[in-house]
């Protein structure tokens, strides 16, 4: 717990980090390479990996980090009952996705390396981002990032002969204003 309550700020700021992307592609650059002596933080290297932008939260949440594996054929659809969405980071093999109730983006991790070997300082992202149409399948290859909505119908599926592993950023309602939690609990 204690561990969870002190990477919550780095992810926190990398989430919002990555949110920022989109409207200012060249202060992205600067973000991403500042030299050490000008963070402070001698010895730190900061690597994008991928964006998802306009992830809108409810407010207080609770993020969870798992990495999951998939065997080919193996998968699992999404309950519009589940507020839990996620953000997916293929780290290898594939995965087939489809949300049935809206759009969503895939930031191509390929892109993202190509734009950045290029033009580290102003690199072009306008082909890092795949929009996603509501009910169309897309396939995530390793290296890509996606946030896939809660609340949501549609699947995630290993559709290829070879396993696959993501690592998945959890995002949920805040489980600390439950019944019985200290901070639901009146004041005598």
């Amino acid at each position: 717990m204690r561990r969870m309550i002190l990477l919550l700020p780095i992810m926190m700021l990398m989430l919002l980090g990555f949110a920022r992307i989109p409207g200012s592609p060249a202060a992205f650059a600067q973000d991403a390479t500042p030299a050490a002596d000008d963070m402070g933080m001698e010895g730190l290297t900061f690597i994008p990996i991928g964006f998802a932008p306009g992830v809108a939260l409810p407010g207080s949440v609770d993020l969870e980090v798992a990495r999951v594996g998939f065997a080919p054929g193996a998968g699992f659809p999404f309950d519009a009952s589940d507020p839990q969405g996620a953000l997916v980071i293929v780290e290898s093999g594939a995965l087939t996705v489809s949300v049935e109730e809206q759009a969503w983006h895939i930031s191509r991790g390929a892109a993202l390396e190509q734009a950045m070997a290029e033009s580290p300082m102003a690199p072009d992202m306008s082909a890092v981002l795949d929009e996603v149409a509501m009910g169309e399948e897309a396939t995530l290859e390793a290296g890509d990032v996606a946030h896939i909505p809660g609340n949501r119908t549609g699947e995630v599926r290993n559709t290829g002969q070879e396993p696959a592993v993501a690592l998945l950023v959890l995002i949920g309602p805040s489980s600390a204003t439950e019944e019985g939690s200290p901070e639901a609990t009146p004041a005598s």
